[in-house]
């Protein structure tokens, strides 16, 4: 079986039509034909093989005959001169001369069309025109901007024109159309080194050779370093506001970004940077595995053997070089206004430049606490409640009406109960507060909030607990200043006497308590022979009371006395208008609190902040 195939092209460009002829031999007597016509956009099938009405939607197509050959039988005899030598024995009968069966050849011109195997493939016109879009992105051109040199071209120097389009460079990237109030489209990198521009984007308009070279500056001895430091023009600087650039003498634009902990990464890179004086240090390069380096790099200046594995395993530190000349970076630092002494209330002179005092230093002290509570339940007399810890540092029962209950119970603070004697006048359901706290000293404090301590923790402090600031006083105990008497008082606090002393005097010993004493000025004054009004600087009048009566008058806070002012040491002539001034020093550190608000909108509209006082006595410091 064979098979042949012809292929007729009729018209001019843009309206052609063709013809195709497939043949095969299905036998020695038979041919398949296939005829495939393709019409011209016009409805014509080349000159004389039909037409189609595309409007009436008709098509008459006419296939020109094909040559087909037909054989048959011409003759089968020999003529009689052969024959009659057969005869008498001199040949014939298969002789070369003898025609024996002729056949011949005939050509006509037969051509049969099957039914049924007529395929017409045909579209309908379209309403809109379908538009195909197709990406191309051009291979990578390498323009040699400098063959006669092999000098190290200076960044930020190169611009040339190519087809008509201004081509610049700026940190290692090659911009189309840069200006200065446009930015320009990326088109390339610069290869400084080698003083190669590799084209990725470009503009074809005429002749590739349209190229002029406006402006390269080279210089002999590049400068290039792979370690830098520096100091930026302010500080300090706000917490992952430092953002740096520069380029590497391939023309790669690195980036070096600062996290809040002052460590440098990017690309090629690592270092520090102090926010406190806008210091850092970078080093380029990277840790690669030995087995990656060739036998001319482990030759050079910066492979020593001994350094494979020492931070790394299996790695050494490869530097990388840069342009120092390209660096560039952003900051974002504090400025700060002097402080008003008058506005501040306090010298300023010692405060650092911000105003602001770091609460938690290395080397200091912090308290870490943590408080739960019962309740709120209604209890009884007699009755002990577990609050589920031991060791508590502090218990305080707190009524439904939110005053704090400081008589009536008594609480176990190793055990961590609390034993309910008297629950007259309580407002009840009553909410036990229960805090334990450790007092520990600092090892290390990092700019995110993370705390080194030193020791370990002898609570295990849950989910909630919080960090406060201690300020450590050493060793305090409550105690009496001498005292004095007036024979009157002009309304002014004082630490000596004004005028005359009275006539009578107290002689009685005043005694304090760590717990109930406070650092105030007192004066007894006197409303008649025998009763005084107690005021205090600070607390206010106490009432009024008699001399012949111990005084001792309760602290809310810790219920228990201010102080012990016995009667037996008032004596006799007293008279109305006498003056008696006392001072106390209590157990407890004196200290400034200040508020300070920011200029600004408001951030808030309450604020809280709770001072609780703490002691070591006969118990371990950290306990």
């Amino acid at each position: 079986m064979t098979y042949t195939t012809t292929q007729q092209t009729f018209g001019t460009s843009g309206a052609k039509n063709t013809y195709n002829v497939a043949r095969t031999s299905a036998s020695k007597t038979q041919d398949l034909i296939a005829h495939e016509l393709h019409d011209n956009g016009a409805g014509t099938f080349g000159p004389y093989h039909g037409v189609c009405n595309y409007t009436a939607k008709t098509l008459s197509v006419r296939v020109t005959s094909q040559d087909s050959r037909t054989q048959s039988y011409n003759s089968d005899f020999e003529n009689a001169e052969i024959f009659a030598n057969l005869g008498n024995g001199q040949g014939g009968g298969g002789s070369d001369s003898a025609k024996g069966g002729v056949y011949t050849t005939s050509a006509v011109s037969e051509e049969m069309l099957a039914g049924g195997n007529v395929y017409v493939i045909y579209s309908t016109g379209f309403t809109d025109t379908n538009g195909h879009v197709q990406n191309f992105a051009p291979p990578l051109l390498t323009i040699d901007l400098c063959p006669l040199s092999a000098d190290y071209v200076v960044p930020g120097s190169v611009q040339f024109t190519w087809m008509g389009h201004v081509y610049r460079d700026f940190e290692g990237t090659i911009y189309r159309g840069r200006t200065e109030t446009n930015s320009g489209i990326a088109s390339g990198t610069m290869d400084y080194s080698q003083g190669l521009a590799q084209m990725t984007d470009w503009v074809v308009n005429g002749s590739p050779d349209a190229f002029t070279l406006d402006s390269l500056w080279t210089r002999r001895a590049p400068w290039k370093t792979a370690t830098l430091m520096g100091r930026t023009q302010a500080a300090p600087l706000a917490p992952g506001g430092f953002v740096l650039l520069l380029t590497d003498t391939q023309g790669n634009s690195l980036t070096a970004t600062a996290d809040p902990d002052g460590l440098l990464a990017g690309t090629h890179l690592k270092g520090r940077l102090d926010y406190q004086t806008g210091v850092y240090e970078i080093q380029f390069g990277d840790f690669v595995p030995d087995s990656s380096l060739t036998p001319a790099q482990k030759l050079e200046w910066w492979y020593d053997p001994a350094d494979v594995g020492a931070v790394q395993a299996d790695k050494i530190w490869r530097p990388w070089p840069v342009d120092p000349t390209t660096l560039r970076y952003n900051s974002v630092a504090y400025y700060y206004l002097p402080i008003d002494a008058d506005i501040l209330g306090l010298d300023p002179v010692r405060l650092p430049q911000d105003g602001r005092v770091p609460m938690i230093r290395r080397g200091g002290h912090l308290v870490i606490g943590h408080s739960g509570k019962v309740g709120p339940a209604a209890v009884g007399n007699g009755q002990t409640i577990d609050t589920g810890r031991e060791r508590l540092s502090r218990v305080r029962i707190t009524g439904a009406d939110g005053v704090v209950i400081q008589t009536g119970y008594t609480a176990d603070l190793d055990a961590g109960t609390v034993t309910i004697a008297n629950t007259t006048g309580w407002a009840q359901p009553v909410t036990i507060e229960h805090r334990i706290e450790q007092l520990i000293r600092v090892g290390d404090v990092q700019i995110d909030g993370t705390l080194a301590l030193v020791g370990q923790l002898a609570h295990d402090f849950p989910v909630g607990s919080v960090v406060s600031s201690a300020l450590v006083a050493g060793d305090l105990k409550a105690r009496v200043l001498p005292h004095w008497d007036q024979v009157s008082w002009n309304q002014q606090w004082t630490d000596s006497i004004v005028g005359n002393a009275a006539l009578a005097s107290y002689n009685g010993a005043i005694t304090v308590t760590n717990a109930g004493a406070i650092t105030q000025r007192w004066v007894a004054l006197m409303r008649s022979n025998t009763t005084f009004e107690f005021i205090g600087e600070y607390t206010g009048s106490q009432g009024i009371h008699s001399i012949n009566v111990d005084f001792a008058p309760i602290n809310p806070d810790t219920g228990v006395p201010y102080l012990f002012l016995p009667a037996i040491g008032w004596g006799e002539g007293w008279i109305p208008g006498n003056a008696l001034f006392i001072t106390t020093v209590g157990a407890m550190a004196s200290i400034a609190a200040i508020r300070t608000v920011q200029m600004g909108p408001p951030a808030g509209t309450n604020y809280e902040t709770e001072i609780l006082g703490r002691g070591g006595v006969d118990r371990p410091p950290s306990a």
